[in-house]
């Protein structure tokens, strides 16, 4: 070794630990007590050992390829030493002293305890325990902190400790996002933990993360979080929500056989009662619940515990459906085939005893079951669905006896959460006749059914009455800027501005209805809510680690150039986008407000609301990933207001990305296409209707865009036709920037179709082996004659396993007949949906019949 490496090994070595080169320790200070006082934690920093070769190959002199066998070994052999004198307590110069759920002394070192946060605070930050004696008392009341997560994150802090072992049971994948375990294969829920490992169980993950978060360790926090909500699915769902509203993790569950402390740690902690008499203790005790409550104690840990609600939550929105025709078949009750039967035969039904209780009474309660019921990211067909779901959870819990708090709460969500103005004469006519086996009253009100058919009179009469254009308009018109005064000619008026809202209440105008409800007309925005756990690492600044701020941050979204400038509170683009915190059931919350509500919620007066309820809908498209470039998949046609609308997708291939594309189009009544369905269906059959024959799912992949500038949206181009030269494009429908978005930069998509290409799309699909349900056209009371229409509109796109979704809300646009308007981006995500490399088509064939692209729309004629 040259002279240079030794005088910098040296000098790094005096450095960590403090200690001459010549042997001699360095000068003490003694305490007054008389003993030799250690060397103050401040003289200690903390260094990871395993950054040693880079440390050296950095210093001056230093030819670190000649020696980089020799400092590799070295750094290993300091880590090692390290873990070795943690594990048998050697030259240890602070005891912990820890009460919380068990009791134990730990020998511990100053010098690596303070890489967390909280060590760091107490050591360092002037606290009396800093100049005390090295006997250190510390109590965590936080049930949730567990021996096993608490030793684990002190041998993190040592470069040490047990892998962790998580069950691929218990992970969804994109090819089967209900995870592997549910419901009818062989494998096992709870199988075996490798040999030395600890096993990842969701209790002993949650246990982690809260752990982590108090001694302020970020690295495990994201590690924790991020395994956390990369495991969201059937199984997990529910005491994942349970502690991001608060609720302690509970005992362990046997089936999982959690092991008290870290696997390879269990003799580090000393002195451990053979009894536990602490009031801490009793906290853990499965057997002395009658002295300690868990309901009044709650643990939230801020913006964390939201985006574990957030993704939860939109599970719950997605596989809503799904999972209720599952618990329907556990409970004995017939019902349609779950949509999500897989690879053939429907198991007998003793097969269903692993299906999880979610909607069933002992799983959410009664509140969350009435916010996903009306939420408008719930995925169902439509407003006839969205009853028969809520019908048939409230029978569900019937079964088990009547509560009135349940039945009042069944009350308000069949009068407010679900908007009959929207269904046809015939379902409402049903409805009225509908009433429950169990206590033989009507699920609805005559006078409510009644309310919503004056509404819908009203809406015919401001569309019908309207004089049509004297001109029909051959081709799109250009599109109006939102508000100006061409766009406001082709609304019906039945909107108000804040400001006229609150001119009126001021006056008291006895015709203003103050009660509502007035419902939100959104202005260009977008949102992305929960996440799947690749997100949870933000980007470092410079090269800065990781820090709990960064972490607690209220959106998993990163900062970044085009990052649009923050919202005023209370403008409108912020009421556009939903808060993600428990009070509005972390952003699923269907938002309804009074005249006053509308004051208070928009200080300047400039937002628009109206009093007619959006038209809802859901759209499924299967075999995104085969689709041909520009060919579209449609949704069913759907018919609001006089006019028909669907959805479609589009995929655009380039050499650097996928662009993904969803658009809501105004339908021709000559060709309807047909809608997207499974392969293996019955070809040309009609598309299902029930709720749990037709199961949604958003799609939150749309992120980032080919130009890297702000929000644009345009109407699309012709399916399969080839656009036309950009020489004969018209000033008029080139993209119209809008408003920049937090998440993304979208694209738009270019001019309309027409009845001649959606016939040719659907030849194309049918040749491709697309199969396609055959072409239905709903029912029409009557038709708006104009041929422009003005609508907003919001589309809710989920991830593939569902635990994201990505919102997108338009300002009222001008459609035109076969006109559309959407989002098309560069997405990161795309591979949810979209098989990138070699082998795609292979890939796709697989896959379950539960992979699809789902999609929730919302649609408001003003």
């Amino acid at each position: 070794m040259t002279a240079s490496v030794e005088l910098e090994l040296k000098d790094l070595f005096s450095t960590m630990f403090r200690i001459r080169w010549n042997g001699s320790k360095e000068k003490e200070t003694p305490r007054r007590d008389g003993c030799a006082a250690a060397t103050s934690s401040a003289e200690r920093p903390s260094i990871d050992l395993r950054a040693l070769p880079q440390l050296l190959a950095a210093s001056p002199g230093v030819e670190y390829s000649a020696h980089s066998r020799f400092m590799t070994r070295s750094a290993d052999d300091i880590q090692r030493h390290l873990y070795a004198s943690f594990l048998h307590g050697r030259t240890s110069d602070v005891t912990l002293h820890v009460r919380a759920s068990w009791q134990a002394t730990y020998k511990l070192h100053r010098v690596i305890l303070i890489q967390a946060g909280f060590f760091s605070s107490l050591f360092l930050g002037g606290f009396a325990e800093h100049s005390q004696a090295d006997d250190i008392h510390v109590r965590f009341d936080d049930s949730n902190i567990t021996r096993a997560a608490f030793e684990l994150c002190i041998a993190r802090l040592y470069g040490g400790g047990p892998p962790l072992h998580i069950f691929p049971s218990l992970v969804p994948s994109t090819s089967q996002p209900l995870t592997s375990a549910f419901p009818f294969t062989s494998v096992d829920l709870h199988p075996s933990t490798p040999s030395g490992h600890h096993p990842g169980t969701p209790r002993f993950l949650l246990s982690l993360l809260a752990t982590s978060v108090y001694l302020s360790i970020p690295t495990l926090v994201a590690n924790a979080l991020a395994s956390i909500l990369n495991t969201i699915g059937p199984y997990t769902v529910l005491q994942y929500l349970d502690f991001a509203l608060g609720k302690p993790i509970g005992p362990p569950e046997p089936e999982w056989n959690e092991p008290e402390a870290a696997v390879g740690l269990e003799h580090i902690a000393h002195n451990i009662p053979d009894e536990a008499s602490s009031a801490a203790s009793i906290i853990s005790s499965a057997d002395t619940a009658d002295t300690y409550d868990p309901p009044e104690k709650v643990f939230h840990y801020g913006s964390i515990s939201d985006k574990i609600g957030e993704a939860a939550a939109c599970w719950l929105a997605r596989w809503a459906p799904d999972m209720l025709a599952f618990e329907e078949r556990k409970a004995g009750i017939r019902t349609a085939e779950p949509a999500l039967s897989r690879r053939g035969r429907i198991p007998e039904a003793s097969d269903y005893s692993a299906v999880p209780t979610i909607w069933d009474r002992g799983g959410l309660s009664v509140n969350w079951v009435c916010a996903l019921a009306s939420a408008d990211t719930l995925f169902v067909r439509g407003e006839r669905a969205r009853y028969d779901f809520a019908r048939s959870v409230v029978e569900l819990r019937r079964r088990h006896g009547i509560l009135q708090d349940e039945e009042d709460a069944w009350k308000t969500l069949f009068e407010q959460g679900i908007y009959y103005c929207h269904m046809t004469m015939e379902d409402v006519i049903d409805l009225s006749k509908d009433s429950s086996p169990t206590t033989k009253q009507p699920f609805v009100s005559i006078a409510v059914l009644q309310a919503a058919h004056w509404q819908n009179s009203l809406m015919r009469q401001h569309i019908t009455a309207r004089p049509a254009s004297s001109s029909f308009e051959m081709r799109p018109s250009p599109a109006p800027t939102p508000g100006s005064p061409v766009q406001r000619e082709k609304e019906l008026g039945i909107t108000q501005t804040t400001a006229e809202i609150g001119a009126r209440l001021a006056a008291a105008d006895p015709s203003l209805d103050q009660n509502g409800p007035y419902y939100f007309v959104p202005t260009d925005s977008s949102q992305r809510i929960g996440d799947n756990g690749s997100s949870v690492h933000p980007p470092s600044v410079d090269g800065a680690p990781l820090s709990m701020d960064d972490l607690f941050t209220t959106s998993f979204t990163p900062n970044s150039p085009t990052s649009p400038v923050t919202a005023k509170p209370n403008a409108p683009s912020t009421l556009a986008r939903a808060s993600v915190g428990e009070a509005n059931f972390f952003g699923i919350q269907t938002r309804r407000y009074t005249a006053r509500g509308c004051v208070a919620a928009d200080p300047a007066g400039t937002a628009r609301w109206t009093l007619h309820p959006p038209f809802r809908f859901a759209a499924e498209f299967w075999d995104t990933e085969v689709l041909p470039e520009k060919a579209r998949l449609y949704s069913h046609t759907v018919w609001c207001g006089g006019s028909l609308f669907n959805a479609y997708v589009q995929v655009v291939r380039k050499k650097a990305a996928v662009q993904l594309g969803i658009y809501l189009h105004r339908q021709s009544t000559l060709d309807i296409p047909g809608a997207s369905s499974p392969r293996g269906e019955i070809p040309n059959a009609p598309p299902p209707a029930s709720a749990s024959s037709a199961p949604r799912q958003r799609h939150g992949s749309f992120v980032g865009s080919e130009r890297g500038q702000a929000h644009a949206r345009g109407p699309s181009l012709p399916a399969i036709m080839a656009p036309p030269s950009p020489a004969h494009y018209s000033p008029s429908i080139h993209p119209l920037t809008r408003s920049t978005t937090p998440v993304s930069t979208v694209s738009s998509s270019l001019p309309s179709t027409s009845a001649m290409g959606a016939s040719l799309a659907n030849l194309a699909l049918h040749s491709a082996g697309y199969s396609l349900h055959a072409p239905v056209v709903p029912a029409a009371p009557y038709r708006d004659p104009r041929p422009s229409v003005s609508a907003y509109f919001t589309i809710s796109c989920a991830s593939a396993t569902g635990a994201s979704q990505t919102r997108f809300a338009s300002a009222p646009d001008v459609f035109s007949v076969s006109q559309s308007w959407g989002w098309k981006s560069s997405s990161l995500r795309t591979e949810e949906y979209i098989e990138v490399g070699e082998g795609a088509e292979a890939a796709a064939g697989t896959r379950g019949r539960e992979v699809s692209l789902r999609a929730c729309v919302v649609l408001g004629l003003v």
